[in-house]
């Protein structure tokens, strides 16, 4: 990336955040009684949050391109640096999440063939799917960058293509297929060469098209889960919700961009951002396994305590890998 910009810094440690929030209040939702006020909060606030993968999948649209608009792109090299950035830390987490996971009882051993099945599917912890959808997108790169760059209105053909697999198509494990999440990776390669959200006149609709899609979603989307209530087209306005949730951050991160004094720690989120990103479930499941012991029942206290330590938690230690691993590089350089 030729200009560092900025406004990712803190994008993206929203964006973290918000994955946080979304695992940690997931245990209201699951364990709260159905229909009552507390259950109501807890759904809505959960569902609000669920932009975050369409997030990070724009972010990775926005970052690869932005490396790649001057810069001549070869297939191998860069294949060879994803298995390296991506595959190797999710190994290494996939191994200390399964020893957990089977040492306290939370699931049974795996056979050779179901390891393959969870490791290729991402679902041995839910962040995990993320792996399998963006890896797609890794190996579509060079034919998606080509094709934005050859053709003018190519975005406009992604946008068709969207609507038509949206309105037409149903497969399994459809959550995990990377055409569930082409729209949002083909705009964040529109904005690593427009910036549309930062116009002066974005935030006269970035922020009402926010309020009305994330009211609508989440209301319907609690209706049709809770009430059975059919949710017609549920997944063109889930799209529609999602892109407006990161229009607004986006917009309201270049925003703060320029009122905050410095973005030292924010930057420090963004480089950590992947392993707090694989890492923040294991703090999840420790910090909830000590309240056990202790015997806190509290939903609500649970929340708040776990989203403020399995964040910091899981910061922390990716922060030290991090400063590990440049140091390493440093010493090695001089050698």
């Amino acid at each position: 990336m030729e200009k560092k910009r900025t406004e990712l810094f803190l994008l993206t440690s929203f964006f973290c955040f918000c994955v946080v929030l979304i695992h940690t209040s997931s245990e209201g939702v699951a364990k709260l009684p159905v229909e009552s006020e507390w259950h109501k909060l807890f759904f809505m606030f959960n569902k609000a949050l669920s932009f975050v993968v369409p997030g990070f999948v724009f972010l990775s649209g926005l970052k690869l391109t932005s490396c790649y608009q001057k810069k001549t792109f070869s297939f191998f090299p860069f294949l060879k640096r994803r298995i390296l950035k991506i595959l190797l830390p999710y190994s290494f987490w996939y191994i200390v999440y399964y020893k957990f996971l089977t040492s306290t009882g939370f699931i049974e051993p795996k056979n050779i063939q179901q390891h393959i099945f969870s490791f290729i599917m991402g679902d041995l912890v839910s962040p995990f799917y993320f792996i399998t959808i963006i890896f797609q997108f890794y190996l579509l790169f060079g034919i998606i960058l080509t094709f934005f760059k050859k053709y003018k209105y190519f975005f406009m053909g992604c946008i068709v293509l969207q609507y038509l697999y949206f309105r037409y198509i149903f497969l399994p494990y459809d959550d995990r297929f990377f055409m569930s999440y082409f729209i949002y990776f083909a705009l964040g390669c529109v904005c690593a060469k427009n910036d549309i959200f930062t116009k002066k006149i974005s935030k006269y609709w970035i922020y009402p098209c926010f309020i009305f899609f994330t009211y609508w979603h989440v209301t319907h989307a609690y209706a049709a889960n809770i009430e059975g209530v059919i949710y017609y087209h549920w997944k063109i306005f889930t799209c529609l919700f999602s892109i407006s949730a990161i229009a607004a951050f986006y917009h309201f991160s270049c925003v703060m961009t320029q009122v905050l004094p410095s973005l030292t720690i924010f930057k420090a989120m963004e480089e950590c951002s992947f392993y707090i990103f694989l890492s923040h479930c294991y703090f999840l499941y420790l910090c909830n396994e000590y309240w056990f012991q202790i015997g806190m029942d509290s939903i609500l206290r649970k929340f708040v305590y776990n989203s403020i330590l399995v964040f910091l938690g899981s910061f922390f230690l990716s922060f030290l890998y991090v400063f590990g691993k440049k140091k390493w590089y440093s010493i090695k350089k001089k050698i």
